[in-house]
């Protein structure tokens, strides 16, 4: 029996390594995660100012056309006053024009102000745009640097797998079930000492006969608190005739 508790140690100490990998790769997506999301969050605020930057865009070239039709208009009312003949003709045709002009004047103003806003939205539409590459380019090293910690991973997990193979062999199949199912439901662990009285696992005291009998060696013992198999580590005390040698 204390070869079979010897093999498990040795089978608990690759699996522990195991485990170990296999948590770091669990990081993996949550390593991902940060950036996915914060290039999610700014690809929702740059095409939201985008839109408002192509509304204000378009109300801008409106405008301009508004104005370009006003300043014709103009022109040709300009033109015409060579062949107004009455005074009374002139004087109205002046005042369409001036109405031209003014008209002209509010749509400049009005453009000039559509082109102000355009030229803030560009400005916070740059800023966003700067982030959201910034924040690709991360996650694009970031997610290299995963899939090459992956491989190596993938490559330790090969050898530990293949020396877990070898370490089982020769132990009774229900001995290693045992384990197996214990060290599931306890966070990995499924082989704890047994030393000073108690289990070193859940630190809960080992009745005295399951004690005495840890120390024959002689059978597989468990836990009765957590179920863990106990393996003796108590070293034998000196001048103790009932020491076990």
């Amino acid at each position: 029996m204390q070869e079979v508790l010897r093999k498990l140690e040795q089978v608990q100490e690759i699996d522990i390594q195991i485990n170990a990998i296999m948590v770091k790769k669990a990081e993996f997506p949550r390593r991902l995660i940060g950036y996915q999301t914060e290039i999610q969050s700014l690809s929702t605020k740059f095409n939201d100012k985008k839109k408002i930057v192509d509304e204000l865009e378009k109300g801008k070239r409106q405008q301009l056309g508004a104005l370009e039709l006003n300043e014709e208009r103009t022109k040709r009312s300009q033109e015409k006053l060579e062949q107004i003949k009455t005074n009374q003709e002139f004087q109205a045709l002046q005042k369409e024009i001036e109405s031209l002009k003014k008209n002209s004047t509010v749509i400049q103003e009005n453009a000039k102000k559509v082109g102000d806003e355009v030229e803030k939205h560009k400005k916070e539409l740059d800023v966003f745009e700067a982030a959201l590459n910034d924040n690709k380019s991360k996650l694009e090293t970031e997610t290299a640097k995963v899939a090459e910690e992956s491989k190596s991973f993938d490559s330790e997990l090969k050898r530990l797998t293949g020396l877990r193979a070898s370490a089982v062999d020769g132990i009774d199949k229900r001995h290693l079930n045992m384990y197996d199912k214990v060290r599931q439901t306890r966070t990995g662990v499924g082989i704890v000492a047994a030393a000073g009285g108690s289990c070193k696992g859940c630190n809960m005291r080992i009745p005295p006969q399951i004690y005495n009998d840890l120390q024959r060696g002689s059978e597989l013992h468990t836990c009765p608190s957590c179920r863990r198999i106990l393996v003796y580590k108590d070293a034998p005390r000196v001048n103790d005739p009932n020491a076990v040698v």
